[in-house]
């Protein structure tokens, strides 16, 4: 079967599970799509060294799937990140998210780190949790660092 072929196969497989899905609409559970999109405060445990970093951030959530965090003010080494987000009707969701690894003594953003996120939402959709492995590269001609393990916990504004 061409690839054509497939793609219409599946787009009726959906068409035809529309209704099946409505009348079960009475007995579903709670749909959490959209239980991310809002503000949260989070807080960003990074496992490169000992004791852990923690990053203390707000991160915005928006409808478009877009995401857009940044230290918390009064903190050292102001990060702010820009990603893209997804969620299941589970609870389950995933983003991936970049930011500049740190400053140069100009105070300008340098590297990236790019970090995956997989978490869950509470029932109560006002926390979540998330592990991530992150990739540092400083854009200094060294070896990209990681991946670094990393943990998420947040709760909403």
């Amino acid at each position: 079967m061409n690839v054509r072929k497939k793609a219409l196969a599946a787009v009726a497989a959906c068409v035809l599970a529309v209704p099946v899905v409505a009348a079960a609409g009475a007995n579903a559970k709670p749909n959490y799509e959209n239980a991310l999109v809002g503000r949260w405060d989070l807080t960003v445990t990074i496992h490169i060294e000992e004791p852990p970093l923690l990053t203390p951030l707000f991160c915005d959530f928006t409808a478009d799937y877009q995401l857009h965090c940044e230290t918390k003010p009064g903190y050292p080494d102001q990060l702010e990140g820009r990603g893209v987000w997804t969620a299941q009707k589970d609870g389950q969701f995933s983003f991936w998210i970049t930011h500049h690894a740190h400053r140069d003594e100009n105070g300008n953003p340098v590297g990236s780190i790019n970090a995956s996120h997989l978490g869950k939402i509470s029932a109560n959709k006002k926390k979540f949790t998330t592990k991530a492995h992150t990739y540092i590269n400083l854009n200094d001609g060294t070896p990209w660092q990681g991946p670094v393990d990393v943990e998420g916990d947040a709760k909403r504004i």
